[in-house]
């Protein structure tokens, strides 16, 4: 069980009782009173992710037998994560097919279900498979519908923001994806993109304001405190190219290093034969940008950024579509489909998940050998490792994350 998911379950269950014990009504003043000033509530991130955990818990835990006098079922609470990583293939693969054709689609697919980053979050209850799912949700429509010679209608428009509005609620790395919209819009459509920029925003913030009624009260200095979090917490702790960093004294290069070194190979490929097939177009660049974004704010001397690529994981959907469209006709070929479906399925049941690295630094051994991390979420002390150790027995894991 890794560190985080202790609070992500048991906060889950407390939505998810809220919810089920009071329906519409927890969203009027006095419910939601009473249900979100209670001390056992933690607002460090909005309830999407969580209420997604705790209702699988609620749902499955009758089905899954071992947790009877446990506090909860681990294993039920890891459902809405895996829920989250299958409707965000299906997200993805919808897409494909609609911009690239069925052989793109099936490359998303493969290759999305294929990556060990990915799949390693989806088996454990954690926020980042329900992020990626809102961030998928949430460009979209905005390459579908913003990346044309005109604005997007009113209807349009009101959509987008909706589904921005639900990846606010999911986490805060949402605020990554308005600068480069701004950007986007005001260079492309100029002053006819302003009208759509305010609706898209005010219509997210409607959304997200509704949707968590922890604001309700107090609201400027609740913003203000949740926002603050990031910044004002204890230091956090990796380990690159060898040596212990302070989160906010890591290298500017660190996110660039980890992300390629853990892109799989049929990314690196996908997006090798993008590149090679042309220029992007208008709905590929946005793409891009949407996708790189987030490493290029974390590279920023001063960013906090640890726990190898968990914080800039949502950049792993685009690129993932930016390969399909790359794979979208040598996977029309027999040989190349066949290895689209076998070379994958390997990796979704390898042991390392989330501490798997990719072919560009040479695998497991390759990061080892320049002093990439290991592991950071405790994630490989299983079942199989705590079997071997004494009872009554003290152990320590370095490096530690405080």
């Amino acid at each position: 069980m890794t560190i985080d998911e202790s609070f992500n379950i048991l906060q889950g269950i407390q939505l998810a009782h809220a919810l089920e014990q009071h329906g519409p009504l927890l969203f009027t003043p006095t419910i939601a009173r009473t249900v979100f000033k209670t001390p056992e509530y933690l607002p460090d991130h909005p309830p999407l992710g969580r209420l997604l955990i705790g209702l699988a818990h609620e749902t499955t835990a009758w089905l899954i037998p071992g947790a009877e006098t446990a506090v909860c079922n681990v294993a039920a609470a890891r459902l809405g994560s895996c829920f989250a990583f299958a409707l965000n293939a299906a997200l993805l693969c919808g897409y494909s097919l609609r911009r690239y054709g069925p052989a793109a689609a099936f490359a998303a697919a493969a290759i999305f279900i294929g990556s060990p980053q990915l799949i390693g979050h989806a088996r454990l209850a954690a926020l980042e498979t329900t992020v990626n799912l809102a961030w998928t949700a949430a460009i979209l429509p905005l390459l579908a519908w913003w990346s044309g010679t005109r604005p997007p209608s009113t209807r349009r428009t009101l959509l987008s923001g909706a589904a921005f509005g639900l990846l606010l609620l999911a986490k805060v790395q949402a605020i990554l994806l308005p600068p480069v919209l701004l950007v986007w819009a005001l260079l492309r459509f100029r002053r006819d993109s302003l009208l759509p920029l305010l609706l898209w925003s005010a219509t997210a913030a409607l959304v997200f304001f509704a949707a968590w009624p922890w604001l309700w009260q107090d609201t400027t200095a609740r913003i203000l405190q949740y926002l603050g979090r990031t910044t004002d917490r204890i230091p956090l702790y990796c380990w690159y190219l060898g040596e212990r960093w302070l989160d906010r004294e890591v290298p500017w290069h660190y996110p660039f290093v980890l992300l390629t070194c853990t892109l799989p190979a049929a990314v690196v490929i996908g997006l090798g034969l993008r590149a090679r097939a042309g220029m992007p177009a208008a709905d590929e660049l946005l793409l891009l940008m949407i996708s790189l974004f987030p490493v290029l704010v974390f590279a920023l001397p001063g960013v906090p950024v640890y726990d190898g690529n968990r914080l800039f994981l949502i950049c792993f959907p685009g690129l993932i579509l930016l390969a399909a469209g790359g794979w979208r006709n040598l996977a029309r070929h027999p040989v190349a489909k066949t290895a689209l479906i076998l070379l994958p399925l390997p990796w979704t049941m390898q042991p390392f998940a989330i501490n798997q690295y990719g072919i560009l630094c040479g695998g497991n051994a390759g990061a080892a050998a320049i002093g990439l991390e290991a592991g950071y979420w405790a994630d490989a002390l299983n079942g199989k490792f705590w079997t071997q150790i004494p009872a009554n027995s003290s152990l320590l894991v370095a490096p530690v994350s405080h």
